[in-house]
Protein backbone atom coordinates (compact mmCIF):
# COMPACT_ATOMS: atom_id res chain seq x y z
CA UNK A 1 0.00 0.00 0.00
CA UNK A 2 1.31 3.48 -0.85
CA UNK A 3 2.92 5.27 2.08
CA UNK A 4 1.15 8.52 1.33
CA UNK A 5 -2.39 7.15 1.59
CA UNK A 6 -4.49 8.33 4.51
CA UNK A 7 -5.85 4.87 5.27
CA UNK A 8 -5.52 4.49 9.01
CA UNK A 9 -2.83 2.06 10.07
CA UNK A 10 -5.32 0.58 12.49
CA UNK A 11 -7.36 -0.45 9.43
CA UNK A 12 -4.50 -2.01 7.52
CA UNK A 13 -4.33 -5.82 7.61
CA UNK A 14 -0.53 -5.88 7.51
CA UNK A 15 -0.46 -4.03 10.86
CA UNK A 16 -3.03 -6.19 12.63
CA UNK A 17 -0.35 -7.97 14.69
CA UNK A 18 0.85 -4.72 16.30
CA UNK A 19 -0.68 -3.23 19.43
CA UNK A 20 -0.59 0.55 19.08
CA UNK A 21 0.72 2.69 21.93
CA UNK A 22 -1.28 5.91 22.38
CA UNK A 23 0.38 9.14 23.40
CA UNK A 24 0.37 9.56 27.16
CA UNK A 25 -0.37 13.16 28.06
CA UNK A 26 -1.13 12.35 31.69
CA UNK A 27 -4.55 12.26 33.40
CA UNK A 28 -5.44 15.93 32.95
CA UNK A 29 -3.58 17.48 30.00
CA UNK A 30 -3.86 21.24 30.17
CA UNK A 31 -3.59 22.00 26.45
CA UNK A 32 -3.56 18.77 24.45
CA UNK A 33 -2.36 19.09 20.88
CA UNK A 34 -5.13 18.60 18.34
CA UNK A 35 -3.37 16.10 16.08
CA UNK A 36 -5.12 15.04 12.88
CA UNK A 37 -6.70 11.62 13.51
CA UNK A 38 -4.67 9.89 10.78
CA UNK A 39 -1.40 11.35 12.12
CA UNK A 40 -2.23 10.39 15.69
CA UNK A 41 -3.11 6.87 14.55
CA UNK A 42 0.20 6.50 12.70
CA UNK A 43 2.18 7.80 15.68
CA UNK A 44 0.51 5.19 17.89
CA UNK A 45 1.98 2.50 15.64
CA UNK A 46 5.34 4.26 15.47
CA UNK A 47 5.59 4.17 19.28
CA UNK A 48 4.85 0.48 19.12
CA UNK A 49 7.63 -0.33 16.63
CA UNK A 50 9.97 2.00 18.49
CA UNK A 51 9.25 0.04 21.66
CA UNK A 52 9.73 -3.35 19.99
CA UNK A 53 12.73 -2.16 17.92
CA UNK A 54 11.23 -3.57 14.77
CA UNK A 55 13.22 -3.01 11.57
CA UNK A 56 11.26 -3.92 8.47
CA UNK A 57 9.94 -2.69 5.14
CA UNK A 58 6.64 -1.79 6.74
CA UNK A 59 8.51 0.39 9.22
CA UNK A 60 9.98 2.26 6.26
CA UNK A 61 6.48 2.78 4.87
CA UNK A 62 5.26 3.98 8.26
CA UNK A 63 8.12 6.42 8.70
CA UNK A 64 7.72 7.70 5.15
CA UNK A 65 4.07 8.39 5.86
CA UNK A 66 4.96 10.26 9.06
CA UNK A 67 7.73 12.44 7.65
CA UNK A 68 5.51 13.40 4.75
CA UNK A 69 2.99 14.57 7.34
CA UNK A 70 5.64 16.13 9.59
CA UNK A 71 9.00 16.68 7.84
CA UNK A 72 10.57 18.04 11.01
CA UNK A 73 10.05 14.95 13.18
CA UNK A 74 13.64 14.15 14.06
CA UNK A 75 12.88 10.95 15.99
CA UNK A 76 11.03 9.45 13.04
CA UNK A 77 13.86 10.38 10.65
CA UNK A 78 16.42 8.88 13.00
CA UNK A 79 14.54 5.61 13.36
CA UNK A 80 14.08 5.48 9.59
CA UNK A 81 17.83 5.92 9.17
CA UNK A 82 18.63 3.14 11.65
CA UNK A 83 16.15 0.83 9.91
CA UNK A 84 17.64 1.57 6.49
CA UNK A 85 21.14 0.87 7.74
CA UNK A 86 20.05 -2.58 8.93
CA UNK A 87 18.01 -3.52 5.87
CA UNK A 88 19.96 -2.37 2.82
CA UNK A 89 23.18 -1.22 1.24
CA UNK A 90 21.44 0.28 -1.80
CA UNK A 91 20.22 3.78 -0.99
CA UNK A 92 19.32 4.92 -4.51
CA UNK A 93 15.59 4.97 -3.85
CA UNK A 94 16.12 6.71 -0.53
CA UNK A 95 18.16 9.48 -2.13
CA UNK A 96 15.39 10.02 -4.66
CA UNK A 97 12.89 10.17 -1.80
CA UNK A 98 15.05 12.71 0.05
CA UNK A 99 15.26 14.92 -3.03
CA UNK A 100 11.48 14.90 -3.43
CA UNK A 101 11.12 15.81 0.23
CA UNK A 102 13.73 18.57 -0.05
CA UNK A 103 11.92 20.12 -3.00
CA UNK A 104 8.83 20.64 -0.86
CA UNK A 105 10.65 21.30 2.43
CA UNK A 106 13.97 22.96 1.55
CA UNK A 107 14.45 24.44 5.04
CA UNK A 108 13.96 21.19 6.98
CA UNK A 109 17.19 20.53 8.84
CA UNK A 110 16.18 16.91 9.40
CA UNK A 111 16.02 16.18 5.66
CA UNK A 112 19.51 17.55 5.03
CA UNK A 113 20.92 15.69 8.03
CA UNK A 114 19.32 12.47 6.80
CA UNK A 115 20.93 12.87 3.39
CA UNK A 116 24.29 13.60 4.96
CA UNK A 117 24.04 10.42 7.01
CA UNK A 118 23.23 8.36 3.91
CA UNK A 119 26.16 9.82 1.96
CA UNK A 120 28.48 9.30 4.91
CA UNK A 121 27.49 5.63 4.75
CA UNK A 122 27.81 5.20 0.98
CA UNK A 123 30.89 7.41 0.62
CA UNK A 124 29.59 8.29 -2.84
CA UNK A 125 29.35 12.03 -3.49
CA UNK A 126 28.95 11.72 -7.27
CA UNK A 127 25.56 13.44 -7.43
CA UNK A 128 25.75 15.70 -4.41
CA UNK A 129 26.97 18.99 -5.88
CA UNK A 130 24.37 18.72 -8.64
CA UNK A 131 21.69 18.01 -5.99
CA UNK A 132 22.79 21.03 -3.96
CA UNK A 133 22.88 23.24 -7.05
CA UNK A 134 19.29 22.30 -7.82
CA UNK A 135 18.32 23.37 -4.31
CA UNK A 136 20.24 26.63 -4.69
CA UNK A 137 18.44 27.36 -7.95
CA UNK A 138 15.24 27.52 -5.89
CA UNK A 139 16.80 29.49 -3.03
CA UNK A 140 20.38 30.64 -3.52
CA UNK A 141 20.71 31.52 0.18
CA UNK A 142 19.42 28.27 1.68
CA UNK A 143 21.50 27.94 4.83
CA UNK A 144 21.03 24.16 5.03
CA UNK A 145 22.13 23.66 1.43
CA UNK A 146 25.29 25.71 1.98
CA UNK A 147 26.10 23.95 5.26
CA UNK A 148 25.67 20.56 3.61
CA UNK A 149 27.77 21.74 0.65
CA UNK A 150 30.66 22.59 2.95
CA UNK A 151 30.49 19.14 4.47
CA UNK A 152 30.45 17.47 1.04
CA UNK A 153 33.31 19.58 -0.31
CA UNK A 154 35.55 19.07 2.72
CA UNK A 155 34.71 15.39 3.24
CA UNK A 156 35.25 14.35 -0.38
CA UNK A 157 37.90 16.95 -1.32
CA UNK A 158 35.80 18.58 -4.04
CA UNK A 159 37.65 21.89 -3.77
CA UNK A 160 38.54 22.35 -7.42
CA UNK A 161 35.01 23.03 -8.61
CA UNK A 162 33.94 25.39 -5.86
CA UNK A 163 35.29 28.75 -6.99
CA UNK A 164 33.89 28.36 -10.55
CA UNK A 165 30.49 27.52 -9.02
CA UNK A 166 30.69 30.52 -6.70
CA UNK A 167 31.67 32.73 -9.66
CA UNK A 168 28.55 31.56 -11.47
CA UNK A 169 26.31 32.24 -8.49
CA UNK A 170 27.77 35.72 -8.00
CA UNK A 171 27.35 36.46 -11.70
CA UNK A 172 23.68 35.54 -11.25
CA UNK A 173 23.30 37.62 -8.09
CA UNK A 174 26.15 39.82 -6.95
CA UNK A 175 24.33 40.36 -3.63
CA UNK A 176 24.35 36.67 -2.73
CA UNK A 177 25.96 36.96 0.70
CA UNK A 178 25.97 33.16 1.06
CA UNK A 179 28.12 32.82 -2.07
CA UNK A 180 30.55 35.46 -0.76
CA UNK A 181 30.76 33.52 2.50
CA UNK A 182 31.41 30.29 0.61
CA UNK A 183 34.19 31.96 -1.38
CA UNK A 184 35.96 32.98 1.82
CA UNK A 185 35.43 29.53 3.35
CA UNK A 186 37.04 27.82 0.36
CA UNK A 187 40.16 30.00 0.38
CA UNK A 188 40.51 29.65 4.13
CA UNK A 189 40.11 25.87 4.27
CA UNK A 190 41.31 24.34 0.99
CA UNK A 191 44.41 22.14 1.39
CA UNK A 192 46.52 24.07 -1.13
CA UNK A 193 46.20 27.21 0.96
CA UNK A 194 45.94 30.82 -0.13
CA UNK A 195 48.91 32.68 -1.61
CA UNK A 196 49.83 36.33 -2.07
CA UNK A 197 49.17 35.85 -5.78
CA UNK A 198 45.70 34.50 -4.98
CA UNK A 199 45.09 37.55 -2.79
CA UNK A 200 46.07 39.97 -5.56
CA UNK A 201 43.57 38.31 -7.85
CA UNK A 202 40.83 38.36 -5.21
CA UNK A 203 41.31 42.04 -4.43
CA UNK A 204 40.92 42.85 -8.11
CA UNK A 205 37.91 40.54 -8.37
CA UNK A 206 36.15 42.27 -5.46
CA UNK A 207 36.93 45.83 -6.57
CA UNK A 208 35.42 45.18 -9.99
CA UNK A 209 32.22 44.08 -8.27
CA UNK A 210 31.93 46.85 -5.71
CA UNK A 211 31.93 49.28 -8.63
CA UNK A 212 28.83 47.47 -9.90
CA UNK A 213 26.95 47.43 -6.57
CA UNK A 214 28.73 49.74 -4.11
CA UNK A 215 25.95 49.60 -1.51
CA UNK A 216 26.18 45.82 -1.28
CA UNK A 217 27.91 45.14 2.02
CA UNK A 218 29.00 41.55 1.36
CA UNK A 219 31.99 42.18 -0.97
CA UNK A 220 33.30 44.92 1.32
CA UNK A 221 33.23 42.53 4.27
CA UNK A 222 34.77 39.81 2.14
CA UNK A 223 37.55 42.15 1.04
CA UNK A 224 38.55 43.00 4.60
CA UNK A 225 38.38 39.35 5.60
CA UNK A 226 40.41 38.00 2.72
CA UNK A 227 43.15 40.62 3.24
CA UNK A 228 43.28 39.79 6.94
CA UNK A 229 43.41 36.07 6.10
CA UNK A 230 46.79 36.64 4.44
CA UNK A 231 47.97 38.86 7.31
CA UNK A 232 48.10 41.89 5.04
CA UNK A 233 46.95 45.47 5.48
CA UNK A 234 44.59 47.64 3.48
CA UNK A 235 47.62 49.86 2.93
CA UNK A 236 49.25 47.05 0.96
CA UNK A 237 46.66 47.54 -1.78
CA UNK A 238 46.54 51.16 -2.98
CA UNK A 239 43.85 50.23 -5.51
CA UNK A 240 41.41 49.73 -2.62
CA UNK A 241 41.79 53.35 -1.52
CA UNK A 242 41.60 54.55 -5.11
CA UNK A 243 38.35 52.66 -5.65
CA UNK A 244 36.88 54.18 -2.49
CA UNK A 245 37.87 57.66 -3.66
CA UNK A 246 36.37 57.00 -7.11
CA UNK A 247 33.08 55.99 -5.48
CA UNK A 248 33.21 59.01 -3.17
CA UNK A 249 33.67 61.33 -6.12
CA UNK A 250 30.69 59.71 -7.82
CA UNK A 251 28.57 60.12 -4.68
CA UNK A 252 28.35 56.32 -4.34
CA UNK A 253 30.62 55.67 -1.38
CA UNK A 254 27.98 55.67 1.37
CA UNK A 255 28.28 53.89 3.62
CA UNK A 256 30.71 51.05 2.87
CA UNK A 257 33.25 52.84 0.71
CA UNK A 258 33.57 55.67 3.23
CA UNK A 259 33.81 53.17 6.07
CA UNK A 260 36.72 51.50 4.32
CA UNK A 261 38.36 54.90 3.74
CA UNK A 262 38.03 55.46 7.46
CA UNK A 263 39.76 52.12 8.16
CA UNK A 264 42.54 53.00 5.72
CA UNK A 265 43.12 56.34 7.46
CA UNK A 266 43.18 54.64 10.85
CA UNK A 267 45.83 52.19 9.62
CA UNK A 268 47.75 55.20 8.30
CA UNK A 269 47.25 56.86 11.73
CA UNK A 270 45.57 59.81 10.06
CA UNK A 271 43.06 60.03 12.89
CA UNK A 272 41.75 63.50 12.09
CA UNK A 273 40.69 62.41 8.60
CA UNK A 274 39.14 59.28 10.08
CA UNK A 275 37.22 61.45 12.55
CA UNK A 276 35.86 63.60 9.72
CA UNK A 277 34.70 60.50 7.86
CA UNK A 278 32.93 59.30 11.00
CA UNK A 279 31.12 62.64 11.21
CA UNK A 280 30.00 62.29 7.59
CA UNK A 281 28.77 58.78 8.23
CA UNK A 282 26.86 59.97 11.31
CA UNK A 283 24.97 62.41 9.09
CA UNK A 284 24.32 60.15 6.11
CA UNK A 285 23.94 56.72 7.73
CA UNK A 286 21.38 57.47 10.46
CA UNK A 287 20.56 53.82 11.19
CA UNK A 288 24.14 53.32 12.44
CA UNK A 289 24.63 56.85 13.71
CA UNK A 290 25.48 55.72 17.26
CA UNK A 291 27.94 53.18 15.90
CA UNK A 292 29.87 55.80 13.94
CA UNK A 293 29.84 58.09 16.97
CA UNK A 294 31.27 55.22 19.00
CA UNK A 295 33.97 54.59 16.39
CA UNK A 296 34.95 58.25 16.51
CA UNK A 297 35.27 58.13 20.30
CA UNK A 298 37.61 55.15 20.04
CA UNK A 299 40.10 57.15 17.96
CA UNK A 300 43.08 58.70 19.75
CA UNK A 301 42.21 62.26 20.70
CA UNK A 302 44.36 65.08 19.26
CA UNK A 303 47.03 66.38 21.60
CA UNK A 304 46.41 69.91 22.92
CA UNK A 305 48.33 72.77 21.28
CA UNK A 306 51.62 73.05 23.14
CA UNK A 307 51.91 76.85 22.61
CA UNK A 308 48.48 77.42 24.08
CA UNK A 309 49.39 75.30 27.08
CA UNK A 310 52.53 77.41 27.69
CA UNK A 311 50.52 80.65 27.50
CA UNK A 312 47.96 79.34 29.94
CA UNK A 313 50.68 78.28 32.40
CA UNK A 314 52.33 81.72 32.26
CA UNK A 315 49.12 83.70 32.95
Amino acid sequence: MSADTDTLFSKRPDWADVTPIPQDDGPNPLVPIAYAPEYSDAMNYFRAVLSSKERSDRVLKLTEYLVRKNPGHYTVWQYRLETLMELTNDFTAELDFIESMAEDNPKSYQIWHHRQSIIAKTQDSTNEIAFINRALEEDSKNYHAWTYRQWVVSTFSLWDGEIPDVDRLLDDDIRNNSAWNQRYWVFKNRPQGFTDEDLEGEVQYVLERVLIAPRNESPWRYLKGIIKLQNKSLLDFPMVEQTCITLRDRGQALPHGLAMLMDINIERQNFEEARQICATLEDYDPIRQKYWRYRAKQLPQPEPNAHVDDVLRNT
